[in-house]
């Protein structure tokens, strides 16, 4: 038969095993937590910078696609809200479902909201907020006379500045649109 003390031993933890055990949880917990929310901030500006890649290769395929000239727009200069649509609206009333260059208004529109609201876009140059395809796929004047945009930055402006990463949608006249790390070096692929 076991003894008292034996049986006392082996009844659970001491009140000293658990604080050790909840100090070392507390520790890791801390640790963890900043790089969980800055991966997720992150990511969320990934999300943010592709939904708006996406738009405006939805614009330049779609121009091409229905031989006019058609706009991406964001609707919102700070967030990533945007739509896609015709910018030279053609026949008085509905499209003809049979011919796909006929195009009254909307194509295609995102909210923020849909992909992610953190992240907040810079349009190079300064209150530019619409880029044009031509029936080419080429990126063209707009019709309005606006400036066109050149450039777009997307970051989260909720991380620190150390742990916030830019993404860039830089746009080529030939109409190529492309994403890079500003940060990283001209040669590093």
């Amino acid at each position: 038969a076991m003894s008292a003390a034996t049986r006392a031993r082996q009844g659970g933890l001491t009140v000293v095993e658990l604080a050790v055990v909840l100090a070392v949880a507390a520790i890791l917990y801390s640790q963890a937590v900043p790089a969980f929310t800055s991966w997720i901030g992150n990511a969320q500006t990934r999300t943010s910078a592709e939904s708006v890649l996406n738009g405006l290769q939805l614009a330049r395929v779609e121009a091409m696609r229905r031989n006019r000239m058609v706009q991406f727009v964001v609707t919102d200069g700070a967030t990533s809200s945007w739509l896609v649509g015709c910018s030279n609206i053609v026949d008085a009333g509905t499209p003809d479902v049979d011919d796909p260059g006929d195009c009254l208004g909307v194509i295609q529109a995102r909210a923020a909201l849909e992909v992610s609201a953190q992240p907040q876009l810079v349009i190079v140059p300064d209150g530019a907020t619409t880029v044009t395809f031509d029936a080419l796929g080429r990126i063209a004047a707009n019709i309005d006379g606006s400036p066109t945009a050149t450039s777009i930055d997307v970051a989260n402006p909720g991380l620190a500045e150390k742990e916030r990463r830019v993404l860039r949608l830089a746009l080529g006249v030939g109409g190529s649109v492309r994403m890079c790390d500003p940060s990283l070096h001209a040669g590093d692929p």
